[in-house]
């Protein structure tokens, strides 16, 4: 007489039982299992049943050209929107790539940040001053150089300056105020494509793009007047620097 006891009930080692998978030495014990235990021998029943009404259903007719058409269905399924949406959105960022040193977009920049910043209640500098030595080295510590600018022209005079965060960029913006009248000198990184200098009107701003001195500068203003006395005193500035840093001419000895 075996001395090894008859497993409890479990129906996967049943399931396994009608499935033939059981290990050789598993098999006698289930089958005295199975012939005292009455639940059991209900499910190896309903398993083998199930089995044989499987096995009888007739094979599935394949439609003629099924798979032909599952492939054309596929090759055909419209692209996810995001999936479609790409060369557009290429096209776009290459334009944003291409407009970003353009002068008109530069301008419209400028004359926009010009705008607000001036219609603030309380304008937004970093620093007061109206010592152009001050200010040139708040921004040198900075990391910025400024040409020789004027404490005053055209009527407005320098109150301060900060950094101004554009759509692609932040400038150095120095802040010139008068009696009605506000001026914008921008110091311009990036790119900026015009010739030696670019004139325009944005947003009701005169808008002047100067390169000099390796840099690109900017002067915004509401009227033109006031940015064309401001841009030639910008210039003698310029002038008058280059003269001081010339080497002294001497008569032949």
């Amino acid at each position: 007489m075996s001395t090894t006891p008859a497993p409890a009930c479990d129906g996967t080692r049943v399931t396994a039982h009608v499935d033939g998978v059981l290990p050789a030495e598993a098999r006698a014990d289930m089958e005295a299992h199975l012939a005292g235990c009455a639940a059991c021998r209900e499910q190896e029943a309903f398993e083998r049943g199930l089995r044989e009404r499987m096995r009888a259903l007739p094979a599935p007719v394949v439609p003629a050209g099924l798979e032909d058409r599952v492939r054309r269905r596929i090759r055909h399924r419209p692209a996810p929107a995001a999936v479609r949406w790409l060369p557009l959105a290429a096209a776009v960022a290459l334009a944003v790539i291409w407009g970003r040193g353009a002068a008109p977009f530069v301008a419209w920049e400028l004359a926009r940040d010009h705008s607000h910043c001036f219609a603030m209640e309380h304008l937004p500098a970093e620093v007061w001053t109206s010592d152009t030595g001050e200010i040139a080295e708040w921004y040198r510590q900075r990391g910025t150089d400024l040409p020789l600018i004027p404490a005053s022209a055209g009527g407005v005079e320098l109150v301060g300056g900060r950094y101004c965060p554009l759509l692609d960029r932040k400038v150095a913006h120095l802040y010139y105020a008068g009696e009605k009248r506000h001026l914008s000198l921008y110091v311009v990184p990036g790119p900026a494509r015009f010739g030696s200098r670019f004139v325009t009107r944005q947003r009701g701003e005169s808008v002047r793009l100067v390169h000099t001195g390796g840099m690109t500068l900017a002067l915004v203003g509401e009227d033109a007047e006031t940015v064309d006395a401001f841009h030639r005193a910008l210039s003698m500035s310029r002038a008058d620097a280059s003269s001081l840093a010339s080497p002294p001419l001497t008569g032949a000895p």
